[in-house]
């Protein structure tokens, strides 16, 4: 059985010209352990087709599909209750733009620990410990002290790696990268892509 399977995924907006089409009959599968690259021009579809799978899309979206599951459950009739504790713990995914995902009101640490409490019900010294482990993970240095710091007080790439923290914390199944890179100078990018994969293995 695929962890992710899709087949024919649509999705459409309501406009005040009528239905947009923004994806058209998409399908894909997903084993564990697998790699896959979605590729498109910019505003095919990519990124919706990911936000829809995470049940992110505002409320002027239509998403239809023949299979939308993940681990043989039904992403598109399963409760409220039963997608909170799917999506972000055993479906996670990293932004774009860390400067627009992360919270510019709360330091980093009270934001990794805050996706510890709700899914995964660690003590408050579990979580401090849990939280200074994923930023030695994913690369950043001092890592009790950046706990402390807020997002506009380190840099896009240091941002970046907050998100892959957050979005590992949980020992996602399935973790949807939505362009890592984008905002990122190439040596980043690289030493992005290269953490992604050693978290793959």
């Amino acid at each position: 059985m695929s962890l992710l399977e899709i087949k024919n995924l649509s999705v459409r907006f309501q406009t005040a010209g009528g239905l947009f089409t923004a994806v058209d009959k998409v399908s894909l599968n997903i084993n564990e352990g697998d790699v896959v690259s979605i590729v498109g021009e910019s505003g095919s579809g990519k990124s919706v087709s990911m936000l829809a799978l995470m049940g992110l899309l505002p409320w002027t979206a239509k998403v239809t599909a023949d299979v939308l599951n993940f681990d043989g459950r039904n992403l598109l009739s399963i409760s409220d209750k039963e997608r909170r504790d799917i999506i972000g713990k055993e479906i996670s995914m990293i932004f774009q733009e860390p400067m627009t995902s992360l919270n510019p009101c709360f330091t980093v640490g009270f934001q990794i620990k805050e996706a510890l409490k709700t899914h995964l019900n660690m003590s408050r010294k579990e979580r401090q410990e849990r939280a200074e482990d994923l930023l030695n993970l994913v690369g950043i240095p001092e890592p009790r002290k950046r706990l402390r710091a807020f997002p506009h007080q380190m840099s896009g790439g240091m941002n970046q790696r907050v998100m892959i923290a957050m979005a590992i914390s949980c020992n996602p199944r399935l973790l949807i990268a939505d362009e890592p890179t984008t905002a990122l100078d190439v040596t980043i990018q690289a030493q992005i892509l290269e953490l992604l994969l050693k978290l793959q293995e």
